[in-house]
């Protein structure tokens, strides 16, 4: 969690006016930070975790011992796993967004993607 998120949410809870939080945001009026890693990132680490796990086993194989837990695989799945489509939402906008106008909110947030071109 960002340290801009960490102040708006406390500043929510102590009972902030969100229009002021608004008017003084910590997020350079990005309501909205992307995912922090693409698929491509994701599955690379989770490849280099599963590349180093078999290389362990094969020399434990090598040892005549068990071959261990893949840990390493399971801790890079874990941890990076959802990444490529998390993205961050400041408190105010997921708190418009839980209200009774924040249908509409979203409702627009979809008309505006089925028509965007990614050409222009």
């Amino acid at each position: 969690m960002s340290d801009s998120y960490k102040a708006v949410q406390d500043a929510l809870a102590e009972g902030a006016d969100p229009a002021m939080l608004c008017t003084t945001c910590p997020w350079d009026r990005y309501c909205i930070s992307p995912p922090s890693m693409t698929r491509a990132e994701v599955d690379k680490l989770i490849k280099q975790a599963s590349e180093q796990d078999e290389q362990h086993s094969a020399q434990a194989r090598r040892e005549g011992k068990q071959a261990p837990m893949p840990v390493g695989s399971l801790l890079a799945a874990v941890t990076f796993a959802g990444r490529d489509t998390m993205g961050e939402l400041c408190p105010v906008f997921a708190l418009r967004l839980r209200s009774s106008k924040g249908r509409g909110l979203v409702d627009g947030l979809k008309e505006t993607m089925k028509g965007w071109d990614d050409q222009s």
